[in-house]
């Protein structure tokens, strides 16, 4: 019999409500003895393999491991997820069907070497058919077949137990192969056969009676039969070699995609026909003036793709990533751009709309995720100002593509190069399917295998850059006990320690090597500090430890080492005690200048990341606009006061709910075990923190900012100073102020009255300058008048205005353009090797066909240059002023020659 009774279940509801079906399944575990945590960040922060939590089992990975544990053997939680990659995961490719998503919550149970195979099945069975009473002939089961190249025979326990006791048809309970059934972390590590549950949905052919076989359609992804719960059963360590070893403890890790089973519970053909996504659907509609579910359906994907990436958004942000080039960051800023690509292209808005979306999501997913309805004001504001940025790049990506075709166009190709073309969507974020469209609008193709070949590199590149190898295979990790942490002995002050060598890997070509050990005074790198550096000795060995990282609970030594450390033999440990109390220093004062902020810019505040070392400090915070220059001053001032009271700096270990109840400050983003430990500078400062601190506030000498600048929309960042390097940047300083001062022949304090009257002088320059370009403008004006000419009602004129740079030819354009009526005219100028010109078409000559874009780009040849733009008017830059003249003859030929056709 079970461990816990199968009757147990919450009261079946009528209408099956997202709300309502997250619940059941979370007070139905909880019920069964499992512990309902909280889900972890969309990002694993202390997981540098993974970019973003793409299951429920990321945050108890160290516990699969082996190199972690947790108070309770049984959990349960809703994990925040996004993957964008893999299989059914190509991002080009969600919100074309109407199941796969970027951002979803797994539902999950687990079990760490408690229960195993049996209750995880009944209880799976009894929560679909019981509670929430799906069909049991709707449901299909698949067991691992078994793998002869493992030496592994068919599961057939699991499949004894679904026939036996849930009572399923054993023609509804499949073998499946080990590329379905078999789970694994990695190429090493934790691993296990599985057995999943699948619906079928129905649809032609779904009645036996019809002679259809519904097997066919398990595992072979299609819409009809979907996978509802994966239940894993970690049995096995897979090792370096390939090889498979029974673990000593076994567990159980199943998902359940929220997404899917709520549309099997509404009854919905779609996942985004629920009440997840309705309210955004709504949303949208109301900002763009268009509907969803309609006959249009490109318009349908447009929501679709819409409603996912600003969910997925929204909760990455307030989970505290934020847009970027690079890693995490990168994937954040192209769900954002192909949302507003979609915008655009199928529901016409030009201008800023998604981060008006995010309301609705907040309203949907807040409860669930309260994180989400506190962030949404940064959340709302990174959205917008990616949104604007994406309007700027989208009109320079379009110029970068005028510049490609027009290149090939002249080299006499039908064929955009396909690595060129790719870069329209790494650096602009233009799709491929734009591309083509752009191309096909030209006469032109795109170069398939060349496109091809620059994705593929590109991917490549980016896991390089964004993949990390992970720290301890599962190999390399199997029976390491929990390493003695001994950093925070003596008030954090510990530099010294003794050990016994646990393990030894030696690094291979460009690799460091990695010392596990029983105990360490070394701090591993984590909440923004870095780990420590220094030497561990032994006898006849000796290692540079350049720093120190965390698997679960075991502490890996990271650096260069100098023979062969003996398992069992022991060590000396020296943390460098300089770079320590420099990096104690810049802990303590981020904790001072955190509460600083709170104090002058208001309880908005709050930490978005830090950086913590012994040359500086980073610290990221939320505040909607830039700090000024006097609440630096007095941010700045506070610190130093509160340093100079020496106040004395305490930690204590206490319960995360009552340090919470009392007010202490817990880190944004920051996932926290029930006992935490609390640093209390003064009582002015109290915050949950793991690091290395000072004694008393006054070991941190002076504090001094260097600089704050914004990072992202609502998010500013803060970079300092303190002790000796603070005073060392006050020196400089000053010597910089003794030389400029010099320079300009004043004294020190003199230099800012000084300045500021060398800029009056610079400004009326300046205008005088400008005066003289406007009469140059003026005066090209008049002579351009009198140099038009009338052919067929059509003004016309190629006009050398030698005189004119860019600007002021751009204002001449602007007066012949304010004449009206119809015209035909080239414009020239000069600036420096460069020729600017302009192209105006309009009226009569836009009826006889000819187009200012279509001979900026022609007359853009003529000058070795390029140029384009709207029919009505059009610029460019020409590389050669030798070419001039021949360009002017072209032009006055060509005009001459289109107007009288």
């Amino acid at each position: 019999m079970p461990t816990t009774p199968h009757n147990i279940g919450p009261t079946r509801t009528e209408k099956h409500s997202a709300v309502q079906v997250r619940r059941d399944f979370l007070d139905f575990f909880a019920a069964r003895g499992h512990r309902e945590v909280p889900s972890g960040p969309i990002y694993p922060s202390d997981d540098p393999t993974l970019l973003f939590t793409n299951a429920g089992m990321n945050q108890f990975k160290d516990v699969f491991l082996g190199t972690g544990s947790r108070e309770y053997s049984r959990a349960t939680d809703t994990q925040k997820c996004l993957r964008v990659s893999g299989k059914h995961n190509d991002l080009e490719e969600v919100g074309r069907d109407t199941y796969h998503h970027t951002f979803f919550e797994m539902l999950g149970n687990w079990s760490f070497g408690d229960y195993f195979k049996r209750d995880a099945i009944l209880w799976a069975w009894e929560l679909l058919t019981d509670v929430w009473q799906l069909p049991h002939e709707r449901l299909w089961i698949t067991v691992f077949e078994g793998d002869e190249a493992d030496g592994l025979a068919a599961d057939e326990e699991a499949e004894r137990i679904w026939i036996e006791e849930a009572g399923v048809s054993p023609q509804r309970v499949l073998r499946a192969s080990k590329a379905d059934n078999f789970w694994e972390m990695g190429a090493s590590g934790p691993c296990g056969p599985c057995t999943e549950i699948h619906i079928d949905r129905g649809g032609p052919g779904s009645d036996p009676e019809d002679g259809a076989d519904p097997k066919i359609g398990v595992n072979a992804g299609n819409e009809r039969f979907i996978e509802l719960w994966n239940l894993v059963f970690i049995s096995f360590n897979r090792m370096d070699d390939g090889s498979l070893k029974n673990l000593p403890a076994k567990h159980v890790d199943t998902g359940m995609g929220f997404e899917r089973i709520l549309s099997v519970l509404q009854k919905k053909s779609s996942n985004y026909d629920t009440d997840l996504f309705q309210p955004i659907f709504d949303s949208i509609g109301a900002l763009t003036g268009r509907t969803y579910g309609g006959d249009d359906e490109t318009q349908n994907v447009a929501f679709r793709v819409i409603a996912d990436h600003v969910r997925a958004v929204t909760c990455a942000v307030a989970d505290g990533v934020q847009p970027s080039n690079t890693g995490r960051g990168y994937v954040l800023r192209r769900l954002i751009r192909r949302a507003a690509r979609f915008g655009r292209q199928a529901l016409g808005c030009e201008e800023p709309f998604l981060f008006e979306v995010a309301h609705s999501v907040s309203a949907v997913l807040g409860a669930a995720f309260p994180e989400i309805e506190s962030q949404l004001d940064a959340v709302q504001a990174i959205l917008k100002e990616e949104e604007i940025s994406f309007g700027r790049t989208l009109g320079r990506g379009l110029l970068e593509f005028e510049k490609l075709s027009s290149r090939v166009e002249q080299e006499g190709s039908a064929s955009l190069p396909g690595a060129a073309a790719f870069e329209l969507y790494a650096t602009y974020g233009f799709p491929k399917d734009l591309v083509e469209q752009m191309a096909e609008e030209r006469g032109l193709s795109l170069d398939q295998d060349g496109w091809t070949k620059s994705e593929e590199a590109h991917r490549e590149a980016s896991k390089s850059e964004d993949s990390f190898k992970q720290l301890l295979s599962g190999q390399e990790a199997e029976g390491l006990a929990e390493t003695c942490l001994t950093c925070h002995d003596q008030e954090g002050q510990s530099t010294l320690g003794q050990g016994l060598v646990l393990a030894f890997f030696p690094g291979g070509p460009g690799q460091p090597d990695r010392l596990v050990l029983d105990s360490s005074p070394f701090y591993a790198e984590a909440g923004g500090q870095c780990g420590d550096g220094g030497r561990i000795e032994g006898q006849g060995v000796s290692m540079q430890v350049t720093g120190a990282r965390q698997v679960g609970s075991v502490l890996v030594h990271i650096g260069e080492a100098k023979g062969t450390f003996e398992v069992g033999s022991k060590v000396r440990l020296i943390v460098d005690p300089g770079a320590r109390a420099a990096t104690c220093r810049n802990h303590t004062a981020t904790h001072l200048l955190h509460q600083a902020l709170k104090t002058v810019l208001g309880e908005h505040v709050n930490q978005r990341g830090s950086g913590v070392d012994p040359e500086r400090l980073r610290f990221d915070f939320s505040h909607p606009s830039a700090v000024t220059a006097e609440e630096l001053d007095t941010v700045e001032c506070l610190v130093n006061r509160h340093i100079t009271a020496n106040s004395p700096v305490d930690t204590t270990v206490e319960d995360l709910e009552s340090a919470q109840a009392r007010g202490v400050t817990a880190l944004f983003g920051e996932k926290y075990t029930d006992r935490v430990r609390v640093v209390d500078v003064g009582g002015w400062s109290t915050e949950l923190c793991g690091g290395t601190h000072v004694a008393a506030a006054g070991e941190i000498g002076p504090f001094l900012i260097l600089s704050e600048r914004a990072i992202s929309a609502g998010v500013r960042r803060i970079e300092a100073l303190s002790g000796a390097a603070a005073v060392l940047e006050i020196q400089n300083q000053r010597r910089l102020l003794r030389e400029a001062a010099g320079l300009i022949k004043v004294q020190p304090e003199e230099v800012p009255a000084r300045i500021a009257a060398l800029q009056d002088k610079l400004k009326q320059a300046r205008k005088l300058e400008k005066a003289a370009a406007g009469g140059d403008v003026a005066a090209s004006f008049e002579a351009l008048k009198g140099a038009l000419e009338e052919v067929h009602g059509i003004s016309t004129a190629v006009f050398d205005a030698s005189e004119l740079t860019g600007k002021p030819l751009d204002e001449l354009a602007d007066r012949v353009a304010s004449l009206g009526g119809s015209m035909a005219v080239v414009l020239v100028g000069r600036e420096g090797p460069r020729v600017p010109f302009q192209v105006l078409c309009s009226g009569k000559a836009r009826d006889q066909g000819l187009a200012a874009g279509s001979l900026a780009k022609a007359f853009g040849g003529q000058l070795k240059g390029g140029g384009g733009g709207r029919p009505d008017r059009a610029q460019g830059q020409g590389t050669s002023v030798d070419l001039v003249p021949p360009a002017l003859a072209w032009a006055r030929e060509e005009l001459a020659r289109r107007l009288t056709e």
